[in-house]
């Protein structure tokens, strides 16, 4: 790595106005700012604590309409931080780091890591189709990557569809399709475990265990918890899997 070059985390915590343009209006849900103002410190302790060679933490701030827009705002924020030459890791606040993980200068592809729910889909506006759709709550961009994907995503930002809650998740998919044709190039759960089910209620660990794999929650590098499927509950989630060591704990959550 060069001098000047650095390996970035980046997050986005902006403060919006109109709550309405989650993938639910989620206008009335108690303590939403307070929980994810919560999910960053967890984040970022968790990140400092496991991801190895890791220069900077950048958490984006500022203000907009709603979530839609802050998607298309951080996309431009990212590839700015990205021209100036460094390795750079995005992570939603909803993300805790497990264990020791090497991120960085592994690859040069822009990547993401895990499928999402669902794990196909199509899109008519952008005229694209994914029998392997990625979820976007993880992304690397190493310094490497091709500034032809960069283009690709600027183009369709240019168009954006907003009436599309995962229109964002369209474009990097997108972006990750057009270097590679194989699924091997980017899956690997490990990397970045989706906890699409509340492991609290009967069967969900298991169902999240199933869906990624099979994977141990304890050893995997990261997990993304969803945090829209209920801010709450998915807080009280992150500070169980900051406190996995705790027996209570470990047999609440993972048994």
């Amino acid at each position: 790595m060069t001098s000047s070059r650095k390996n970035i985390l980046v997050l986005k915590n902006y403060t919006i106005t109109d709550h309405t343009q989650w993938y639910d209006d989620r206008t009335n849900e108690e303590n939403l700012v307070d929980n994810y103002a919560e999910m960053e410190k967890i984040c970022v302790a968790s990140a400092q604590e496991n991801i190895q060679d890791l220069d900077e933490i950048c958490v984006f701030r500022g203000e907009a309409s709603n979530i839609r827009d802050v998607f298309k705002i951080n996309f431009f924020e990212i590839y700015d931080l990205w021209k100036q030459g460094h390795n750079i890791l995005y992570a939603d606040l909803d993300v805790v780091f497990m264990n020791p993980c090497e991120m960085f200068d592994k690859t040069y592809l822009f990547s993401m890591y895990n499928l999402t729910d669902p794990p196909t889909t199509s899109d008519s506006h952008y005229d694209v189709e994914f029998p392997f759709y990625f979820n976007c709550g993880m992304r690397y961009y190493p310094h490497k990557m091709l500034q032809e994907v960069w283009d690709i995503g600027i183009e369709m930002f240019d168009n954006y569809y907003t009436d599309r809650w995962d229109a964002e998740q369209i474009i990097y998919n997108s972006m990750m399709w057009w270097q590679s044709p194989h699924m091997g190039d980017f899956w690997n759960p490990l990397k970045a475990y989706q906890m699409l089910n509340s492991p609290l209620i009967p069967g969900g660990q298991q169902a999240n265990s199933q869906f990624n794999a099979g994977y141990d929650i304890n050893d995997v590098d990261a997990v993304h918890i969803h945090g829209s499927r209920g801010s709450s509950d998915r807080l009280d989630i992150m500070k169980r899997l900051r406190g996995r060591t705790l027996p209570e704990v470990k047999e609440t959550l993972f048994l």
